[in-house]
């Protein structure tokens, strides 16, 4: 693999090239494959992989274009891509933006190094630890356990140096009764510290794939009027990255957004501070994909809007005096916390969707359940075959919060942390 110092050189060397990132990133990951309890597959992989973005400045433009290094280029097929990537930089042109400047170069890489393949071991073990005493199973299980090391620099002088921790794990948790066999999906992107939290969790997924099982139709089943309904996981995490998304920058200056500075998001109060970094959160880093050292950020304060985030392009855009960088972490806190009275009503919790769905502009949320657990006291139906649906601009106004939290880490997309469970008084079953 050419070295970050030699690639520099070349990319300097090239005169059509006006300024540059490079992010490198070092993987190791061990990887566990299960069919049933038994252990099929496991392998350690070590992979290195470096990108380098190439801007080019013409006529008050800046387009930009990538170039991925493998082990197998040399110092000629480099330059080659090099001067293909400027080629399409031309062609992709926006109104110009600089690069972040260095502030403070951040430099974390841990001394300490963590077993990874212990890490893979302990979490099979909590994992298979939830089927005992259960009667429902697990069937093919997938196990990876994370090592990053990523520096990053540009042609600003920043340069960053982390790394980060995680594991993931992929399961099908099934039940094979008399009447049919069914099963449901479960993943999970976690911090490396607690693996135990996945018994707690898989033990949640078997759980529910026997009460899938014994589900009836929703139209078989006599839901109260005044029921009351939850959303939780991944549809919550898409509803609150969404308010957090609705004050970015770039939904700002394509005027997408629904809200502007001091608007009132919610009649219901809480507050959204955006994070770089949080405890037992996958994905977070202290610094943004552009370079920018991540600071927290309230964004929403006690349900009004109170600041704008995003990246370097569109901040430079707005004419941001002190541009955010673009997170990976929103936390909810200091909401209102559902009263007792409320819990004794009907609550159908909505458990696993087929696919989560929100649609920012309208504000369409919902989606087809896979699982619904309707809870009237201590009765506990199951029910299956039906969809939900509300507008999330309007249904916020009436929400209500757990006094449970939960955290939920998104690969590629902003994570979440706060209330486990969001309860809404009017959307739409059918």
């Amino acid at each position: 693999m050419m070295t970050i110092n030699e690639l520099k050189k070349l990319i300097e060397n090239n005169k059509d090239i006006s300024a540059y990132e490079i992010r490198n990133t070092v993987n190791e990951s061990y990887q566990f494959f299960y069919v049933m309890e038994e252990l099929e597959t496991n392998r350690c992989v070590n992979a290195e992989e470096t990108v380098a973005v190439v801007y080019t400045d013409s006529e008050g433009q800046r387009g930009s274009s990538s170039v991925v290094i493998t082990s197998a280029d040399d110092r000629d097929t480099v330059t080659e891509k090099l001067k293909a990537a400027v080629r399409k930089a031309g062609q992709a042109a926006n109104p110009y933006y600089p690069l972040a400047e260095k502030t403070e170069n951040i430099h974390t890489v841990s001394d300490s190094t963590c077993d990874l393949s212990l890490i893979a071991r302990n979490t099979a073990d909590a994992v298979f630890a939830a089927q005992a005493g259960s009667d429902a199973q697990l069937n093919a299980t997938e196990i990876f356990a994370d090592h990053n090391t990523i520096r990053f620099l540009n042609s600003s002088g920043i340069d960053h140096s982390y790394d980060t921790y995680s594991v993931f794990c992929e399961t099908i948790p099934s039940y094979d009764g008399e009447k049919e066999d069914v099963e449901l999906y479960f993943s999970r992107y976690a911090d490396i510290t607690d693996p135990a939290e996945f018994t707690e969790t898989v033990g949640t997924a078997l759980s529910n794939v026997r009460y899938r099982y014994e589900a009836l139709k929703l139209e078989d089943v006599t839901v109260p009027e005044n029921c009351l309904v939850a959303v939780q996981g991944d549809m919550l995490r898409n509803i609150m990255t969404n308010f957090a998304q609705e004050l970015s920058y770039s939904r700002q200056y394509y005027k997408m957004s629904h809200s502007k500075l001091s608007d009132q998001i919610s009649a219901v109060p809480f507050d959204m501070i955006l994070k770089g970094q949080e405890e037992g959160i996958c994905g977070s880093s202290p610094v943004d994909p552009n370079g920018i050292v991540l600071k927290d950020t309230k964004v929403i304060d006690q349900g009004r809007a109170s600041a704008f985030w995003g990246d370097q392009r569109f901040g430079y855009y707005l004419k941001e005096e002190h541009i955010t960088g673009s997170y990976p972490v929103v936390c909810v806190q200091n909401y209102p916390v559902i009263s007792e009275e409320d819990l004794k009503r009907p609550v159908l919790y909505l458990m696993n969707f087929s696919a989560p769905q929100l649609e920012s502009s309208s504000g369409y949320f919902g989606g087809e359940v896979r699982l619904g657990l309707l809870v009237e006291g201590d009765k506990v139906t199951p029910v299956t075959g039906f969809s939900v649906s509300g507008n999330i601009y309007e249904a916020v106004n009436t929400a209500r919060f757990s006094e449970e939290t939960a955290s939920v880490s998104a690969k590629g997309r902003m994570s979440f942390k706060g209330p486990k469970y969001m309860y809404f008084d009017q959307l739409k079953l059918h």
